[in-house]
This record gives structure tokens, C-alpha cells and sequence, in this order.
């Protein structure tokens, strides 16, 4: 071999290995180029979003109470009372009760501000850390689970239903909120694929009617949003009055502020309860709905001194009428799949679509419900089952309705007999008008 010709060939063995060192980068830049273990990526995701949503509640409590107390004298609060405090909230919005007496909880009410914290927090990391894999979300819910578990026993929650809470509270909360993360991520391959390949084995019908219920479900919850909207415009004056009871100061206007911001989602599920009809409570012997309001005291919250009084919710007893127009719109969703199906598909669809929002609202209404303190506020809330009955038959009905009238078979006779009745009605008015 000449050298020229040795020169050649490593010039060409040269260029091979940087072509195929630059596809390795290339593919390194977007996505593995290995399995590797994705199961790490979700040891580290399910850590990080343990920790950041821990951190996003405790921290605020920790300043807050250093703050409170920066200018008092004598005895002061120390830290870790409100880290306690703070870890107790975290806990809280997973469903972990409070109190020493496993029968009878002081405090059960989930604060639903910190659940979407700790879903959100888990929803990011999960979209920076965990890969696309069943292996790496495994690992990330299960991480979720057991540290929730341990951050309960740390502070002392050792009852049987406090644990069982916090393992199913820290699982769902994990599931959820790395599940949407996982999925959304541009490099996942497998979770996401598989779930629509398995979503799309359902009948027709089944995801017709899961479709048509999340919409009316998502519908119900902005107009019970509307209503709390209109609740706090209508009561303006009463919670101004509260406010100037409380005589705060800065520190503790920010921390009564946050204080109802993580409580504002639990209220817009009590209007859940209200706009479906059964109402709600705040407190033993009190109840409100759209038929009728009884009060009493309430606890010094500004957020509810714009609660419905007994004079404003006059005439109002239409409102669930909405969440049956939420069938509806639900109904002309979904319409599409089942014009050419066969009529039975009609009612199953519509029953399903009940079915889904009926779980939805009563879920939420159930976690938003039960225990909010000593005493008469003990009942604090709506029974998930009631509101959950109450939204599915609205909402079926609804549906129902529209999906039998954009069938030919149906509409057609209905609009021949809405004619023959208006006919008639000008005739008869033809004739008066002559006699």
C-alpha cells in the first residue's frame, strides 16, 4: 500500500468516526440514544416533586410566622412550630385528616390550593426529569407514595386512617400530576402511545360519553366559579366589615391572603353543591342553596362574608337549570359520533356521559367536604354522593335531550307536530279575528 494511498483511507475511516460522532450528538440532544435506567429519572422526579411542593408551602408558613413575631417580645414562636404548621397544610391537601382522635378529626378538610400546588409541582417535574417510560412513572408514583408516608410520620401522624390517607392522598396526588408531565413531554414514546392505543380499544360509545361528561364537568365548574364570582361582587360589604373587625396588620393581611387564596378552590367546589341544587353548610344547622339560606356564625374568614344571604338567592331556584344546559352542550359535542350509529347508542351515551361528570363533581365535593374545626364545624361541606346524583341526572338529561332531537328519526316527527301546533294556532287566531 502506497502511502498515498494509507493517507486516503484513514482520511475516510477519519470522516466515518465524525459522522457518526455527530449523529450521536444529534440524537443526544433530543432524546436518549439508550434505554439506560429510566427508572432513575423517576426516583430524582418523584424527589424533586416531593420536596419543591413541600417547599412552596412550608417556606411561605416559615416567613410568615417569623414575620408575625419579628416585633414581638417575650416568648416567640419558634420556627419549627410553623414549619409544623405548614407540613400539616401540605398534609392536609393530600388528604391527611388532623387531629389526635382518629374517630373524630379536628380538622379533615382538604384545602384544595395546596392539591393543585402539589399536583402542579409534580406535573414539572416530571416534564424536566422523569423519561417516557412505564418504569420511570412507576418509580416516580411510588417515591411520591412512600415519601408522603414519611413526611407523615415525621410530624406525628401515626394513626391507622392518617397512613392510609396519606398513601392513597401522596399515590393520586403522584399519578396525577407526574402522569400529565410524563405525557406532555415531547420525547415520550411509550406512556402516552399506550394510553391512546388503549383509549382507542374503547367502543364508540365509551369515549363519546367520557368526552361529553368531562365537558360538561368542566362547564359546571365554571359556572359555579360565575356564581362565587357573584357571591363575593353581592357580599362586598359584609366582607369589608369583616376585615375591619380583624384590624390586621401587614403581616397578618398577607398571611390571611394566602390563607384564602389556597382556600378560594374549596369554595368554587361548594358552588359545585349550589348550582346542582342540594346546597351546602358551613357549620351544624346551617345550609345553603339556591331554594333556601340558614345562617349562623361563620369563622371571622372575609372569604366567607360574601356567602349567599337569605334575601339574594330570590327567584334563583332556575340556577340548576345551567348545569342541565351543560348536558346539552355536552350532547351537541359528542353528537357527531352517533348520528349514523343505531338509536341505543343514544341513551348509553348519554348515561355515561352522566356517569362521568357525576364522579367528577361528587370526587371533588367529597374532598372539599367534612371537617373544618372544632366544634359546630364539624359539618362543613355537601355529601359528595347527593351532589354527585344531582349533577349526573342533570347532565343526562341534557344530553339525553339533544341527542335524541338531532336524530332524523326523531327530529322530523317533532318538528311536523311543532308545525301542525303552530298551524293550528294560526287558524284558530284567523278565525276570532273573522267571528
Amino acid at each position: 500500500m502506497t502511502p498515498g494511498t494509507s493517507t486516503a483511507a484513514s482520511a475516510r475511516r477519519l470522516g466515518r468516526l465524525r459522522r457518526a460522532l455527530g449523529e450521536q450528538v444529534a440524537r443526544a440532544g433530543g432524546r436518549p440514544t439508550t434505554d439506560g435506567s429510566p427508572w432513575i429519572s423517576g426516583l430524582l422526579g418523584g424527589v424533586q416533586a416531593l420536596l419543591l411542593s413541600l417547599a412552596a408551602v412550608v417556606v411561605p408558613a416559615v416567613v410568615m410566622g417569623l414575620v408575625a413575631t419579628a416585633g414581638t417580645t417575650g416568648e416567640v414562636t419558634p420556627w419549627r412550630t410553623a414549619a409544623g404548621v405548614g407540613t400539616w397544610a401540605w398534609l392536609l391537601g393530600h388528604g391527611v385528616p388532623l387531629g389526635t382522635d382518629p374517630d373524630l378529626p379536628t380538622v379533615s378538610l382538604v384545602p384544595l390550593g395546596v392539591t393543585a400546588i402539589a399536583v402542579a409541582s409534580a406535573y414539572v417535574s416530571a416534564r424536566r426529569t422523569v423519561r417516557g417510560a412505564w418504569s420511570a412513572l412507576s418509580t416516580g408514583v411510588l417515591v411520591h407514595t412512600v415519601g408522603t408516608l414519611v413526611v407523615a410520620v415525621a410530624v406525628g401522624a401515626v394513626g391507622t386512617a392518617q397512613m392510609l390517607s396519606a398513601a392513597l392522598g401522596g399515590f393520586c396526588v403522584g399519578a396525577v400530576g407526574l402522569g400529565l408531565g410524563v405525557v406532555a413531554r415531547p420525547d415520550d414514546d411509550r406512556v402516552g402511545p399506550s394510553l391512546a392505543r388503549l383509549a382507542a380499544r374503547l367502543p364508540v360509545v365509551v369515549r363519546a360519553g367520557v368526552r361529553g361528561g368531562a365537558v360538561a364537568a368542566a362547564l359546571t365548574v365554571a359556572v359555579a366559579s360565575a356564581a362565587v364570582l357573584g357571591w363575593a361582587f353581592a357580599g362586598r360589604t359584609a366582607t369589608r366589615d369583616v376585615l375591619t373587625a380583624l384590624s390586621l396588620d401587614a403581616p397578618g393581611g398577607v398571611s390571611l391572603a394566602v390563607a384564602q387564596l389556597v382556600l378560594l378552590p374549596t369554595l368554587v367546589v361548594w358552588g359545585i353543591a349550589w348550582v346542582s341544587g342540594p346546597g351546602f353548610s358551613v357549620g351544624s344547622g346551617t345550609h345553603f342553596g339556591t331554594d333556601a339560606v340558614t345562617s349562623g356564625p361563620l369563622p371571622a374568614l372575609p372569604l366567607l362574608g360574601g356567602l349567599p344571604g337569605s334575601s339574594s338567592v330570590d327567584g334563583l331556584g332556575w340556577v340548576p337549570l345551567l348545569v342541565v344546559l351543560g348536558g346539552v352542550v355536552a350532547g351537541w359535542c359528542v353528537h357527531r359520533h352517533l348520528s349514523a350509529g343505531p338509536w341505543w347508542r343514544v341513551p348509553l351515551t348519554a348515561g355515561i356521559a352522566a356517569l362521568t361528570a357525576g364522579v367528577v363533581a361528587g370526587a371533588l365535593v367529597g374532598l372539599a367536604s367534612g371537617a373544618g374545626g372544632p366544634g359546630v364545624l364539624q359539618d362543613v361541606g355537601a355529601s359528595g354522593v347527593f351532589v354527585g346524583l344531582g349533577v349526573a341526572a342533570e347532565v343526562g338529561l341534557g344530553a339525553l335531550v339533544l341527542l335524541l332531537l338531532v336524530r332524523d328519526e326523531v327530529r322530523g316527527p317533532v318538528v311536523r307536530t311543532v308545525r301542525r301546533a303552530l298551524g293550528r294556532g294560526d287558524r284558530r287566531a284567523d278565525e276570532d279575528v273573522s267571528g
